[in-house]
């Protein structure tokens, strides 16, 4: 008896895989923003601005003695990708395409995701394969596997590498894990970003963002990105070893935000407490008018 129950175990288990991968919804195609986030196309936000994002007092601390240009200063950093999250930050579009079964081309593995040559390249595994170890190699991309729930693919990220989460150094420590839904209607697609980080952040840090179906392949948009040729711009700092850091609370880039805005420092450099609407209160009693005129990201014409 042990035995048959044994196979009918095994023979449900089998149809319950099959079931769910034949319940996957194609999400292969190219896919453009709907919408630019104009925020992090560019040079990014201003330095020093951490409006929104749920910085701790250890990712604040780090922000705040980076140079938000030493990505394109440093020769060694002049060609490094960005973490797997900036798929849904990044102003160029996606192409996603199955990774199939070798044996049974009907059978999809997984979906793989690339862009231009500043995003890591993803392959979300939905085979049931089990992450590598907590001491395996943290890349770019990191380890991805998701599951079906209705007609969302929910994802979890792990092994990912420290690096930037928005352009102006808000940081990303490699304790990181990132929770992705992707979700296809049609010819739109939905990708939503669920950071936790237990060294930077004080809560998740949620972002999303909606793609559209298009003919247009993400690397015929921009060819000159895919060739990287890094070149020395600052002497002494671009030598490879040397990097761009400021001593805490001697980051001149931070003087100019608050100055312009009119925002005090606890109010611009984040926290959770700053994600909610409540918040408005607080800022208002602490807002001041600044002196001068509004020079940069004023929103609309005065």
């Amino acid at each position: 008896m042990t035995g048959r129950a044994g196979l009918v175990g095994v023979s449900a288990a089998l149809l319950w895989v099959a079931a769910t991968a034949s319940a996957q919804v194609d999400l292969s195609g190219n896919w453009q923003p709907n919408q630019p986030i104009i925020q992090e196309t560019g040079n990014g936000p201003p330095p020093g601005d951490f409006l929104g994002v749920p910085l701790n007092a250890a990712g604040r601390a780090m922000a705040a003695t980076a140079d938000s240009s030493d990505e394109s200063e440093e020769v060694n950093r002049q060609c490094q990708v960005w973490l797997a999250d900036y798929y849904v930050d990044g102003p160029f579009g996606l192409e996603i395409r199955p990774v199939s079964d070798p044996l049974d081309g009907n059978n999809v593995l997984g979906w793989h995701i690339e862009g231009t040559a500043d995003r890591p390249p993803l392959t979300i595994w939905v085979d049931g394969r089990a992450p590598p170890s907590p001491l395996a190699l943290h890349t770019w991309a990191g380890f991805a596997s998701g599951v079906w729930r209705g007609d969302t693919l929910d994802v979890s990220i792990t092994h990912l590498k420290d690096g930037w989460m928005l352009r102006n150094a808000a940081s990303q420590s490699d304790r990181a894990t990132v929770r992705m839904f992707l979700t296809r209607e049609g010819e739109l697609l939905e990708m939503t970003f669920i950071i936790r980080d237990p060294i930077y952040l004080a809560a998740p840090y949620a972002r999303a963002r909606s793609f559209r179906l298009s003919e247009v392949s993400p690397t015929d948009i921009i060819t000159t990105v895919n060739d990287c040729l890094p070149a020395e711009v600052v002497p002494g700092l671009s030598d490879g070893t040397h990097a761009a850091r400021y001593l805490p609370g001697q980051n001149p880039n931070f003087t100019p935000l608050m100055k312009d805005y009119g925002m005090p420092t606890q109010v611009v450099l984040g926290g959770p407490q700053e994600m909610y609407p409540e918040y408005q209160k607080v800022l208002r009693k602490q807002y001041r008018k600044p002196s001068g005129y509004c020079q940069h990201d004023c929103g609309a014409a005065r």
